[in-house]
């Protein structure tokens, strides 16, 4: 078999013609490709977009108060503090009043335990000091005198049942209570204690004969087994000199907005332990509201100018330049700075450089502390109002331009598409191409081989004429 190379013979380089002549027939196709990264360019720089707007929104959100609830209410922010952490902690909502109080922690709530008798009064007095006749047992808790359980838990028990497996019973049924068994000098004990602490946290027993206890029987009868070995009580203290009860160690009626947990009572001979309980009014999160809002609308002002940019000098412009989706975004956040918030007509307070806030020659916000500062210390109400407003007026701006709905996803999907379709017209280019190609692989491996054989030709041709005769005419 021959071998054949393009230009074998002929010197004629085929490869190289093809080869530029396909680029430039491939202008197009590079035309589509760069058009595509233009595209790419612009979702990229959508994204970005799309991430300094939200940005924007969610500092704006987090300035507006729930349903339900003012400015006032949002911002009053309250905290607690304690001269000595170990004997109480505390915290404050915002219907809390700023002010100090002192703590005298006379008495803590205790939980309530009860334990079976040993001997012939044991429950566990059948063969091998088992429970002779089991049933279903009614442990409930209570308060004092009550004939009103606040919780009651029905607990199956076998006959013939261990203080263990009673025990185990009780701990599996999640009814509030706490079993051991206690084995000392007298025998087993079946030992039950309340999980928490207070008043009404007492422990009673029904439903089985030999697991009974009545707290309310005066003397306890023989048919109830269990005596108290600690009392069920709740808290005793003093809020500056006034005396103040309560059933459990967590007391939230004695001072409004003020959650006060004790942790420590006096230990004889002393009759009282004793702090100071400080309620102030935190500012904090109304001031880093308004500068993460600040620092937002700059991120988001740096983000859109670069992407809009365009420099003469260097004829460079920014990925969104001329976009009418950037020009939205822009327009919208003006106006939202711009404009004063329908619901602070009339106030004091109706623009944001009222309260120190204002717009600079870069197109930036700036923040004077000290006059946010002091409108805050003399109208807490009117900035809360104020800053909430804007707070309003910055998400509805934005709110049409993020999501799955948004604007700027619309564009993106929008040149996503255009990508799609750009996509197929290579693949129908390059399938053009491809047979461009071969046509002229072919066109010139012919010219190749005509010039070879011509070349041939006229070796052999040459050669002939080498080869004849001479004739000398002086001969």
């Amino acid at each position: 078999m021959a071998i054949s190379s393009p230009g074998l013979g002929s010197n004629l380089d085929v490869n190289s013609i093809v080869s530029q002549l396909m680029a430039l027939e491939q202008r197009p196709l590079t035309a589509l490709a760069k058009k595509e990264a233009g595209f790419q360019a612009k979702i990229s720089a959508l994204g970005s977009l799309q991430s300094a707007v939200s940005a924007l929104q969610t500092a704006a959100g987090n300035l507006v108060p729930a349903t339900g609830s003012t400015p006032l209410q949002k911002f009053s922010v309250f905290r607690t503090a304690l001269s000595d952490a170990t004997i109480a902690s505390a915290s404050a909502s915002s219907g809390a009043v700023a002010g100090s109080y002192r703590l005298d922690v006379t008495r803590l709530a205790s939980q309530h335990v009860i334990a079976s008798a040993t001997g012939a009064a044991s429950p566990f007095s059948g063969a091998g000091t088992t429970l002779p006749t089991g049933g279903t047992l009614t442990l409930s808790l209570d308060s004092a005198g009550g004939s009103s359980p606040h919780k009651s838990t029905a607990i199956t028990i076998a006959d013939g049942a261990t203080p263990e497996n009673v025990r185990d019973a009780i701990n599996s049924a999640s009814a509030g209570v706490s079993a051991v068994v206690i084995n000392g000098t007298a025998g087993k004990q079946l030992v039950l204690t309340s999980d928490a602490a207070g008043s009404n946290q007492i422990v009673t027993l029904a439903g089985i004969p030999g697991l009974a206890y009545d707290p309310n029987a005066t003397p306890v009868p023989a048919t109830d087994p269990f005596a108290q070995t600690q009392a069920a009580q709740g808290s005793a203290f003093k809020l500056n000199g006034i005396a103040v009860e309560a059933s459990s160690n967590s007391v939230t009626t004695a001072i409004d907005g003020v959650t006060i947990n004790l942790l420590k009572g006096p230990e004889l001979p002393a009759t009282s332990v004793s702090t100071t309980l400080t309620i102030s009014r935190d500012t904090a999160s109304l001031n880093s509201g308004v500068n993460a809002l600040v620092k937002s609308f700059n991120e988001f002002h740096t983000t859109a100018s670069s992407l809009g940019s365009y420099d003469a000098a260097s004829k460079r412009a920014g990925a969104l330049n001329g976009d009418g989706t950037l020009r939205t975004a822009q327009e919208n956040v003006r106006t939202a700075l711009g404009k004063v918030p329908t619901e602070l007509a009339g106030a004091s307070l109706q623009r944001l450089t009222d309260i120190g806030v204002t717009l600079q020659k870069d197109g930036k916000l700036n923040i004077d502390s000290a006059k946010l500062g002091k409108a805050i210390g003399d109208d807490l109400a009117g900035v809360a109002n104020l800053v909430s407003a804007y707070g309003k007026a910055f998400r509805t701006a934005t709110e049409g331009l993020t999501g799955s709905g948004g604007l700027i996803a619309a564009r993106s999907e929008g040149l996503s598409t255009s990508i799609k379709g750009l996509g197929q017209q290579s693949e129908v280019i390059s399938a053009r191409l491809t047979q461009i190609e071969a046509r002229y692989r072919k066109q010139f491996t012919a010219l190749d081989t005509l010039m070879a054989g011509m070349t041939k030709t006229s070796s052999f041709l040459q050669q002939q004429l080498a080869n004849l005769p001479t004739y000398n005419q002086g001969s």
